[in-house]
């Protein structure tokens, strides 16, 4: 690796050159970014190159600049799609169940949260540790805050807030975060396993309940 690979640009990652309108141009984005993540598990992030992930997502080399202006672009995009994805999917258990207790909302999104990462569990785990190693603390920020702030929509959208004084959402995602991506990490096929879902329960009502 070379010594101008480890530096990180003064650019966000995430500005990428062409920002997709056009159904087609969505399309190609898409294709782009499966193409890296397809590759990410076959080979390490160093050993990928833009003419690899061109030609699995089926575009010139060209196209793909027009896109995004390095690997850590598509990297970076990835991520935080899978991130949106993972907060859309909460909102929409806060959605169905708003008005209802805190621990029935909690409940549900911990499924959700377990079902979508037991999903491709090894792309899940692959973007986690890419994660760790191109993001910079802005970027880290940003998406720690997205997903804090819809535990902070689901504290609000529940029944019985106030029977719960001094919990903190940001610790509840703390939780949920810090042990759902270290197993992700160290042994991302006990995910899927009823016993992880009730430790992760146990963790987070333990918490709330006390």
């Amino acid at each position: 690796m070379s010594a101008s690979s480890l530096v990180k640009p003064s650019v966000s990652p995430l500005k990428s050159r062409r920002k997709p309108v056009q159904q087609r141009s969505v399309m190609t984005q898409a294709a782009i970014i499966d193409a890296f993540v397809r590759l990410l598990l076959e080979k390490s992030y160093e050993r990928l190159t833009m003419r690899d992930i061109a030609l699995v997502a089926g575009v010139g080399l060209g196209t793909l600049y027009e896109y995004f202006p390095g690997k850590q672009s598509i990297a970076a995009h990835s991520i935080q799609q899978r991130f949106k994805l993972a907060g859309a999917q909460m909102q929409a258990c806060i959605e169905a169940r708003r008005g209802r207790a805190l621990v029935e909302l909690v409940n549900a999104i911990l499924d959700q949260m377990v079902a979508l990462h037991s999903q491709a569990v090894e792309e899940w785990s692959a973007l986690i540790f890419l994660e760790r190693k191109i993001s910079d603390p802005q970027a880290y920020q940003l998406l720690y805050q997205q997903i804090l702030d819809v535990w902070q929509q689901a504290f609000l959208a529940s029944s019985d807030i106030g029977l719960y004084p001094g919990k903190q959402a940001a610790v509840v995602h703390a939780a949920v975060y810090g042990l759902l991506y270290q197993r992700l990490m160290i042994a991302p096929q006990q995910v899927a396993s009823a016993e992880f879902r009730q430790q992760l329960g146990e963790l987070v009502l333990g918490y709330l309940q006390r």
